[in-house]
């Protein structure tokens, strides 16, 4: 009996060791036919779970760790480095396919086993014949990439490179985040599935920054079937460029800020062809997109070009940047600083780690520089690209499938080491409102460097929904900022921008309001409030610092003169230093104008129509355009001429009892002229106002109470008026004139004649309330 079941229980292992088997077998069957359909995905299922019960055939360890490689997502691709160094413990690699080799270096590569990397691929190489050029050519230049990643690895910059957090990221693809200047708006595409489809589509999502946080991403609602991808975003961030398109054709459109939100994108005319336009990055003027394309006339696959506005929406011009940038291999999403001189794109030739990479590239003397390699940890050998710097240097954004993400690519930002990021920039952030409620009011906005009489290029005009603009200037320069708003004179405020030597913000509120006496527009006010806000961090000068900070100082030198000076001289380490150009974080809403007012330029001016030296509008020529406007407002002398005003408050000598007497006018029923026996009283009033600049007249008219109260108050103001043009036409200028109407508010309702009168009365102009 014990022998039976001894017997039986043998019977029974033996029976599910077999079953094991068949079971391992029929897997490795399935993953190696998958794998010779080139279904990699499938054949990755069938190999792990067949290795997971116990496969361990060199054979299938190679197909397995090539179906990772083959697969999209990063991760599953860095899952074969692990399959290769079993296989390479097992050895017998030489009973394999030849490409075994290659692969191993590959899996290692991406893995940053680098020495590994190139011991592989040239034992692949090794087994290539003399003829097989063109797989040859491919070996060699992952060997190049392997030894630049060697390289770059050695030099490691200090960078802490952080993937985005929740909701930015999720467990599906995000990529190629586009940011405005100031860092309050990042659109990036997204590849989700679709709400009302199902399948995955490329999408556009936005998310705005509020008191440091970034909001959460809202999907734009774009009217295709097509992929819609970010392309690129204007510095003012009130344009985007989207890509439209699907598989290798597609192109780029134009999508403007309106309200809350946006316009359906628009056909860029002139800039796309019949082949791919992919990403594309407009400069701050709006007179030149930089984009890519694989068009014919290129040197091959993707490469990087640029188009110019010829006006009218239309766009011509195009041109190639040259083989100084371009290659025989992909060259994509190029950014253009606001600069103009410094362009950041990807690529996947020579130069790079390994996958995509990040370069940068500067222009002097029209030609472009020999891009530079990022370096690692920006780049590594997997995909990273679609890069984004900062203005005052402080932050990178990018997107990368590198390990270690949610889900396909991902956003990952980073804070640029100061050594690398300051720069003598000054960026101004304003807002121009109108009215007592102060509302946005349509502006444009010309800047004009006053050294040179030349317009500046770094200037978007104020969103006409919030009134907020921005503008980037070089230190120590003084400038002519002149505003078209509707419904004013044009008007022309002057800037002096400090003599920094590091990274400033200047915020500028500025409000218009309309002067109006009794109805009519008499002048306008413009106000204006700058506040200063030093960005440079505690901490002394490194010695480059210090020598670029008496460069800038010394003779006026213009900065961008600094930058070819330092690029002549070679000094790459001085080059990089000014070239990191970045964007601030601070939008205008944040800024408290109530606070430490003692440190702001407070200014404002009044020009009254009636006054020709203060509102004949001057003309100036500038590069061939006549352009009009009112006499320029200084600021920074006017600010501190007001304080000290403010702060003396002189005592004008005059009898003061010429201000106590309250001369009223009396009007006959239904009329606006006032009878000649008034004029006497009047004119006595004008010769005191002849003899004291100090004193004015304060005009007050009355309404009565009955009848249609609109009738009743422009006829008030009529009658006002009347007695104001009295005074205006001997010579008594607007601005010595402080009209009050009250309506029927102080009515007499006993004495129907006080309702019909006009007072006048005489005023010290340093002390009354306009």
């Amino acid at each position: 009996m014990k022998k039976s079941l001894i017997l039986l229980f043998c019977l029974s292992i033996s029976t599910m060791v077999f079953s094991q088997q068949n079971k391992i077998d029929d897997l490795i069957y399935r993953g190696e036919n998958l794998f010779k359909i080139q279904n990699y995905e499938g054949a990755a299922k069938s190999l792990s779970e067949a290795v997971e019960l116990g496969a361990n055939e060199p054979y299938v360890n190679y197909m397995l760790g090539v179906s990772y490689l083959k697969m999209s997502n990063a991760t599953d691709q860095l899952k074969a480095s692990g399959i290769f160094e079993n296989l390479e413990k097992q050895g017998g690699l030489s009973e394999l396919p030849d490409d075994v080799y290659f692969y191993m270096a590959e899996a290692f590569h991406k893995n940053l086993s680098v020495e590994k990397a190139s011991k592989y691929y040239n034992q692949y190489l090794n087994s290539l014949s003399e003829s097989d050029k063109k797989t040859r050519a491919e070996v060699e230049l992952e060997l190049t990439k392997v030894e630049n990643a060697k390289r770059l690895l050695g030099q490691k910059k200090d960078i802490n490179i952080q993937r985005m957090a929740p909701p930015i990221n999720s467990e599906f693809t995000e990529y190629n985040p586009v940011v405005s200047a100031d860092q309050s708006v990042m659109a990036f595409t997204s590849l989700r599935p679709n709400s009302r489809t199902g399948r995955a589509a490329e999408e556009v999502y936005i998310t705005y920054k509020g008191s440091g946080d970034w909001g959460e991403p809202n999907k734009i609602e774009i009217r295709t079937d097509e992929n819609v991808g970010t392309a690129g975003i204007s510095a003012d961030g009130q344009q985007m460029l989207v890509f439209i398109g699907s598989g290798n054709k597609g192109n780029l459109y134009i999508m403007r800020k309106e309200g809350d939100g946006w316009s359906q994108p628009s056909a860029i005319e002139g800039l796309n062809s019949r082949d791919l336009e992919s990403t594309g990055s407009i400069t701050p003027d709006g007179k030149k997109i930089y984009f890519a394309s694989n068009r014919p006339g290129g040197y091959g696959g993707m490469d990087i070009w640029v188009a110019e506005n010829m006006g009218n929406d239309k766009w011509g011009n195009i041109k190639n940047l040259g083989p100084e940038v371009n290659t025989k291999y992909d060259e994509d999403a190029p950014f253009i600083h606001p600069d103009m001189k410094t362009l950041y794109f990807t690529s996947n030739g020579e130069n790079s780690m390994g996958g995509r990479d990040i370069f940068k590239t500067n222009v002097l003397g029209g030609k472009w520089t020999t891009p530079e390699n990022m370096g690692y940890p920006i780049n590594t050998p997997l995909n990273d690209n679609y890069f984004t710097l900062s203005a005052d240097g402080s932050k990178g954004y990018f997107s990368s499938d590198r390990q270690g993400g949610y889900g396909g690519q991902d956003i990952y930002i980073f804070d640029m080491p100061e050594k690398y990021a300051n720069i003598p920039l000054t960026m101004l952030k304003g807002k121009i409102t109108a009215g007592e409620e102060r509302q946005p009011v349509p502006t444009k906005i010309k800047l004009v460097d006053n050294e040179n009489n030349t317009k500046v290029d770094y200037v978007y005009d104020p969103d006409p929904e919030t009134g907020n603009y921005l503008i980037i200037l070089p230190p120590g320069k003084n400038y002519d900022l002149i505003i078209e708003s509707d419904g004013y004179l044009p008007y022309t405020l002057n800037i002096n921008v400090p003599n920094q030597t590091y990274f400033y913000e200047l915020y500028q509120r500025i409000n218009l309001n309309l002067i109006k006496q009794f109805d009519v527009v008499v002048g306008q006010e413009v106000s204006v409030n700058n506040a200063f806000y030093d960005t440079k961090q505690e901490g002394t000068y490194t010695p480059r610092q210090a020598n670029e900070a008496m460069l800038v100082q010394s003779d006026s030198l213009d900065v961008y003169d600094m930058m070819d000076a330092i690029i002549a001289a070679e000094d790459t380490a001085a080059f990089n230093y000014m070239m990191d150009l970045m964007y601030s974080v601070n939008p205008i809403e944040d800024v408290d104008f109530s606070e430490n007012k003692d440190e702001m330029e407070i200014a404002s001016r009044t020009y009254y129509y009636d006054e020709s030296d203060t509102t004949t509008l001057k003309s100036r020529v500038v590069e061939g355009e006549t352009i009009y406007s009112l006499p320029t407002m200084y600021v920074t002398e006017e600010a501190a001429k007001q304080k000290k005003e403010k702060a003396q408050k002189p005592e004008a000598t005059y009898d003061k009892s010429l201000l106590e007497p309250v001369y009223k006018i009396y009007f006959d029923v239904g009329a606006a002229n006032f009878d000649d026996k008034y004029k006497d009283q009047l004119q006595e009033i004008y010769e005191h106002l002849k003899e004291n600049d100090a004193l004015g007249i304060q005009i007050s008219g009355y309404a009565s109470a009955e009848g249609d109260p609109e009738f009743n108050r422009k006829l008030s103001n009529k009658r006002a008026i009347e007695v104001v043009n009295f005074f205006n036409y001997k010579g008594v200028v607007r601005r010595r004139i402080i009209a009050k109407g009250y309506g029927s508010t102080k009515a007499d309702t006993k004495n129907a004649a006080e309702n019909r009168r006009v007072e006048v009365q005489i005023v010290d102009l340093n002390k009354v309330d306009r």
